[in-house]
């Protein structure tokens, strides 16, 4: 009879998820997702063996543990681990995406075949790595786990960390917060550092990819999971990297634009509330997102935050991007927030020897930047402060430049 009323419950949840999903993403919306889904298939069709894009049950499945992640600038891979295929033809949803691009290195035999191998005889749903970064987990890694949560059969949700902890207990604040968010149904986290063997793995396909737009179904749950979130009424918010990425030393280049310290201050002067999200539980930022009237967001790990949330077509969005945007990278956050504006003012970027675009300091065209701010505004950025912050970008670079220099000599 438990096991019964266990069912009864989660299939209810996953009805109400559905049903609420058909009341808050309008029909053209709709239709919109899924077309960008449909599209993905035929790429999965021409390219893979598999019939479809589809949700897998595997017995007897091997796991093994990550042998490398996020290591692309050095040369290493950036997904290599999880669930050892079978087929790699036709098991296309344990590959791992970005764009319309497999970027793992699918894996068919343990690393190591000496190792002590564990055993799980009930059913694990697999969620992918559990990863040390906060806009990588939630835009690259972390879109199994939704639709396994609200799946009807019981089980466990199955992580393997990647330089995070091996148990709940030491995951950082963010990691704990972050998971429970996307567990609506309350299955328990079995996060897992050694190599598995289990009776029954239900493998759930990427739901979201850097550079593309999430599933339906991924978007719809995402806005019930919201519902847990209480929304702090603001006007227009400014999400900040000055504290994260200073960058006025090398150790501190971590990517963001020049000149942004006397954006906030600007900003601050209209009113406009300025955060660092490095500095809030990963509650409170979801709280603010919600009941600002309007965002603008520093390019960076924190903007994937907004990722979190469901649809919202009446919020105006602007992200300052502070490198050359590739292909699809609107895609997240225009599923989301059909209003979104990625301004790409770049007129140059400065990288430290063997640095990469991301870690780069820019510098904007910051009449083009106030161009897209101003109407947000209740004072406009006028002519003179566009002055003053370019000449603050290139003093900032200029200063940048030669300590790294003389560190080097």
């Amino acid at each position: 009879m438990q096991r019964l009323l266990c069912l009864v419950a989660r299939l209810r949840l996953w009805l109400a998820v559905r049903w609420q999903g058909h009341q808050r993403v309008p029909s053209s919306h709709r239709r919109w997702l899924r077309c960008q889904e449909q599209q993905w298939q035929a790429l999965i069709s021409q390219h893979f063996s598999a019939a479809r894009w589809r949700t897998r049950r595997i017995r007897g499945a091997a796991v093994q543990p990550f042998e490398d992640l996020l290591n692309r600038p050095a040369g290493g891979e950036a997904y290599c681990g999880g669930v050892l295929f079978d087929d790699l033809q036709r098991q296309p949803e344990l590959r791992h995406f970005r764009g319309d691009r497999a970027i793992d290195r699918p894996l068919n035999h343990w690393a190591d075949p000496v190792r002590a191998v564990s055993s799980h005889n009930g059913r694990l749903f697999w969620c992918g790595p559990l990863a040390f970064h906060f806009g990588h987990q939630i835009a690259d890694f972390g879109s199994r786990v939704l639709l396994a949560s609200v799946d009807p059969r019981g089980g466990e949700l199955l992580w393997l960390p990647w330089r995070a902890a091996s148990s709940w207990q030491e995951l950082l604040p963010w990691q704990r917060s972050l998971l429970t968010y996307l567990n609506p149904g309350g299955k328990r986290h079995c996060i897992a550092s050694e190599p598995l063997r289990v009776s029954e793995l239900v493998v759930v396909p990427q739901q979201a990819r850097m550079r593309a737009a999430p599933s339906l179904a991924h978007l719809e749950a995402l806005g019930w999971c919201e519902r847990a979130i209480t929304p702090r009424p603001a006007g227009v918010v400014y999400v900040s990297r000055t504290r994260f990425a200073a960058c006025r030393s090398a150790a501190t280049l971590v990517g963001a634009f020049a000149g942004e310290a006397l954006l906030e201050q600007l900003l601050q002067e209209r009113g406009v509330r300025v955060v660092h999200p490095e500095t809030l539980p990963l509650e409170e930022q979801l709280a603010i997102y919600l009941g600002a009237e309007a965002l603008i967001v520093a390019e960076g790990s924190a903007q994937h935050g907004l990722e979190l949330l469901g649809f919202h077509p009446h919020k105006p969005v602007v992200v300052i991007c502070r490198r050359e945007q590739l292909p699809g990278m609107e895609l997240p956050l225009l599923a989301r927030f059909p209003q979104v504006q990625f301004v790409e003012a770049l007129q140059q970027q400065w990288m430290a020897l063997n640095g990469v675009a991301w870690n780069g300091l820019a510098l904007l065209d910051w009449q083009r930047v106030a161009a897209a701010l101003n109407p947000l505004l209740p004072q406009p950025l006028a002519a003179a402060e566009c002055a003053a912050l370019q000449r603050a970008g290139e003093d900032q670079l200029r200063a940048l430049a030669a300590q790294v220099s003389l560190k080097t000599v």
